[in-house]
């Protein structure tokens, strides 16, 4: 971000929710224009014809001007991190519902859940050593 304004928390937030805000709204897709129905309404907005922007961290991170090292790095700063995690979860929940659901194919879902998202990674398990000493030690045996 050299050579332009540090993107403040609260302007990283808006910009966030304006992205995912952007996404959800649905556009007309080349379907519509064979449509009989005119009228539009809440029954274009129901119409499977219709279609939203997928949220993707490459989406937004273009919507916030900033690289995804950027956006990463921007998780270890207090200021922002809530922030940012948030925008990770919902990404990835929308990542994951879709792949339940159908919408985005389970394979799709799950290499993008595994490249941006850690699964599928080992997480270390701390090692826990139990020794029993004296009465215990007899009675466990």
């Amino acid at each position: 971000m050299s050579g332009k304004k540090k993107l403040s928390p609260s302007e990283f937030a808006r910009r966030a929710a304006d992205y995912f805000a952007e996404c959800d709204r649905p556009y007309s897709s080349a379907a519509c224009k064979s449509c009989a129905d005119t009228a539009g309404g809440d029954r274009c907005i129901k119409c499977g014809k219709n279609k939203s922007r997928p949220y993707t961290l490459s989406g937004l991170c273009l919507a916030l001007g900033i690289t995804k090292s950027t956006f990463y790095s921007l998780r270890q700063n207090k200021s922002y991190c809530e922030s940012v995690e948030m925008a990770i979860l919902k990404i990835e929940a929308y990542i994951e519902e879709g792949g339940v659901s159908g919408d985005i194919a389970g394979a799709v879902a799950l290499a993008e859940l595994k490249e941006n998202f850690g699964w599928g990674e080992e997480k270390a398990s701390p090692s826990v050593e139990i020794v029993l000493d004296g009465e215990a030690g007899v009675l466990a045996g």
